[in-house]
């Protein structure tokens, strides 16, 4: 598989992201130039993309329920001239390992979270981006009084401290039913119809994410990469008391992305958001379901300015 991929990027690399018929300047695919590592952290290995120079700030970019680190590159591609962009695989997922069912809780990837910033010899704060999962890891990072110090500003990726049961049993339906594909083609239609929610993706865009959001089986055919058993921890039951209490008592700078036809981040839950803790700002994507996937021109800008400003 890796072959495969590495055949993509370099074809990517070398092709123009725009053509004729649609003139609008994208921000560059970062289907190359970032590190690969893998890191044993908590007994397990970590799969992480990383991109810019590790003395740079660092940016943790951490992705959804059941995508990957790689939903990040054109956005780490970015960032990179500024900041150090670590992106990983959550266990289970991508690259990452494939672990004991009941360690797919946040609270194990908070320690992995943790482990990984001394892995990299990491100093200072730093910026969390979480997209849904992430988000909602990002949000239990920095209410935590062991970890609140690691975090300087919080991107949250159309997250809330709850979420609708009807979004939640959608996501675990799709991520519930094991599909198999002989071709490329066959899963490209099937992610371009179950991910369209992420909004504007480019052709070459979404022929990353099929690459890495693949594994092929013994018997040749592909599916989805992750853990099947990483659907034993999801979706239980929520304590929005608890999860609103948490949000209120974060300090740091926090700025909301919202997709505006988001089943999963309602505007009533987004209003309540903004006025429930000190330092929020709220960004709505048109266009955009669950979840805005961070690589237009006006969303990646919108990020720089919140990470950048004083």
């Amino acid at each position: 598989m890796f072959q495969q991929i590495k055949r993509l990027l370099s074809r990517l690399q070398s092709q123009p992201l725009t053509s004729a018929s649609t003139p609008e300047v994208r921000p560059l695919i970062a289907g190359c130039g970032f590190s690969e590592h893998l890191i044993h952290v908590q007994g397990i290995n970590v799969f992480v993309r990383t991109l810019g120079h590790p003395s740079n700030k660092a940016v943790v970019c951490w992705h959804g329920f059941a995508r990957n680190g790689s939903d990040f590159l054109t956005l780490a591609r970015s960032l990179a001239s500024h900041y150090f962009v670590i992106c990983p695989d959550t266990p289970g997922r991508g690259y990452s390992d494939w672990i004991d069912p009941d360690h797919y809780q946040f609270s194990f990837y908070q320690s992995v979270a943790v482990d990984l910033l001394k892995s990299f010899k990491v100093s200072g704060r730093v910026h969390w981006i979480g997209t849904s999962m992430g988000g909602v890891l990002g949000m239990m990072m920095a209410s935590s009084p062991q970890t609140r110090g690691l975090i300087d500003r919080l991107v949250i990726n159309d997250i809330g401290p709850e979420v609708p049961e009807d979004a939640i049993n959608r996501i675990r339906e799709y991520s519930s039913d094991k599909q198999l594909f002989r071709h490329l083609s066959e899963a490209r239609v099937y992610f371009e119809e179950i991910y369209a929610p992420f909004g504007d993706l480019s052709s070459e865009e979404w022929d990353l994410l099929l690459v890495h959001s693949l594994r092929r089986l013994d018997n040749g055919s592909l599916t989805q990469h992750y853990d099947p058993a990483i659907l034993k921890q999801f979706g239980g039951s929520q304590n929005p008391t608890l999860a609103w209490a948490m949000f209120a008592s974060i300090t740091c700078r926090m700025l909301v992305i919202r997709g505006m036809d988001s089943d999963v981040l309602p505007a009533d839950i987004a209003d309540k958001m903004v006025h429930s803790a000190l330092r929020v700002e709220r960004l709505e994507i048109p266009n955009t379901g669950h979840a805005p996937f961070l690589n237009t021109q006006e969303q990646i800008s919108e990020i720089q300015s919140f990470l950048s400003n004083g």
